[in-house]
């Protein structure tokens, strides 16, 4: 059985290669939600990855200083019905919602970016191949915007 059959809600984060960005996110909503007593669980998933791949080394490390354990994960190509079993699926960037949006039309109402479900603009900008820093700075962002994530829903 998935985790994520034992909650009545759950949010997708979608990436390019659910192997940085989506994975960070989904690690730092639930390590919230589960703090806050929320009845709230995250999964992630790619738009062009290959199934099975582990999360960087840059981005255990960075959530790692947080106090976040990202050594499970492995990645996931997006589908059908992780599309419809989600409440809420936010994206890393306008292009990817974009494509949702197209691929998923009769699901547009659900599909956000990150940054555009809390009333913000902008991008989360792909680490892949940067620098840790780069990872960090992505960590920080996910870490400083998830409590507003879980106070909209």
């Amino acid at each position: 059985m998935r985790i994520e059959d034992n909650f009545q809600n759950h949010i997708l984060f979608v990436c390019t290669g659910n192997t940085c960005r989506s994975p960070m996110a989904v690690a730092v909503f639930n390590n919230l939600a589960e703090k806050e007593n929320k009845k709230w669980f995250a999964i992630s998933a790619g738009l062009a990855t290959e199934s099975g791949l582990p999360v960087t080394f840059e981005a255990k490390q960075a959530l790692a200083a947080a106090g976040i354990n990202l050594e499970d994960h492995r990645s996931r190509q997006l589908d059908e019905k992780m599309m419809k079993e989600a409440q809420i699926v936010l994206t890393m960037t306008a292009t990817q919602r974009d494509l949702l949006h197209i691929y998923h039309p009769n699901m547009a109402e659900k599909i956000f970016t990150i940054y555009e479900f809390v009333g913000l603009e902008g991008d989360i900008k792909d680490p892949y191949g940067g620098s840790l820093e780069d990872y960090q700075e992505t960590a920080e962002i996910l870490i400083s915007i998830m409590p507003d994530i879980l106070k909209k829903i």
